[in-house]
């Protein structure tokens, strides 16, 4: 009986914790915690197969992206989630040629969460990437 209290009290007070610490950060906080912690989750399903977990690449057959000059353009990072990439690039000095397939059933959303995962992670940007602006430039790679 008194263990039972106990728990009862010990998760109340979790709870009560929990609501403390959340309510001292702003909406667009929690929104770009939402935002990383779910473009992680993505990338891990998507992309860490063959860029890793550390975002470092495999060997000489993909490229990391982790110190990428890809992780300056957002928009550019858009398109070639959601449309692949077949060209050669250079990164970090190293040529890869491999190409990267298409994730067609990705939403706009999902994107606009991988995209802040990469640039918050290795890009030290702290805001998130908006759908809006995920939306407009996938629309425009669709034009080119």
């Amino acid at each position: 009986m008194i263990s039972t209290s106990l728990t009862r009290i010990s998760k109340g007070l979790a709870l009560f914790v929990g609501f403390a610490v959340c309510s001292c950060q702003s909406a667009s906080e929690l929104k770009s915690e939402q935002y990383f912690a779910e473009g992680y989750q993505l990338y891990t399903t998507n992309c860490a197969n063959c860029h890793q977990n550390d975002g470092e690449g495999m060997a000489n057959l993909y490229p990391p992206i982790n110190g990428s000059s890809a992780l300056t353009n957002k928009a550019l990072l858009a398109c070639i989630i959601k449309n692949g990439m077949k060209d050669t690039i250079v990164v970090a000095g190293k040529k890869f040629s491999r190409p990267m397939p298409a994730n067609p059933k990705l939403t706009d959303l999902e994107i606009a969460e991988i995209v802040s995962f990469l640039t918050m992670k290795w890009h030290s940007d702290s805001t998130l990437t908006p759908i809006e602006e995920v939306s407009k430039a996938l629309k425009e790679c669709e034009v080119n």
